[in-house]
C-alpha cells in the first residue's frame, strides 16, 4: 500500500511571528523563548550584544556546549527581530 506523501517544512525553524517582535520589544526573556521555539539551552537574541562579546568569542572546535554553540543563531535571530521592530 502506497503511504501519503507530504511536502517537507522548508521553512525556517525559527520564525519571527508578532508574538516574537511583542515579546522582544518588552524584553520578555521566556515570552520571547516561546515564541521562537528555543530549546532552553539555547542562548537569547534578547540581550542588546549577546554576552557582550563578538563571534570569534566562540571557537566550535573547542566546545561541546550547546550554550555557546548558538551564539551564532542567537546573533542572527536578534538581526531579524531588530529589523522586524523597525
Amino acid at each position: 500500500m502506497p503511504a501519503k506523501r507530504r511536502p517537507l517544512n522548508r521553512a525556517s525553524k525559527h520564525r519571527i511571528t508578532p508574538q516574537a517582535i511583542e515579546a522582544y520589544r518588552a524584553r520578555d526573556y521566556m515570552a520571547l523563548h516561546r515564541a521562537l521555539g528555543l530549546y532552553p539551552w539555547e542562548m537569547s537574541p534578547l540581550p542588546d550584544d549577546p554576552l557582550g562579546c563578538d563571534p570569534d568569542w566562540i571557537m566550535p572546535e573547542r566546545t561541546n556546549n550547546l550554550f555557546e554553540l548558538s551564539f551564532p543563531q542567537a546573533l542572527e535571530l536578534q538581526r531579524q527581530l531588530e529589523a522586524a521592530c523597525k
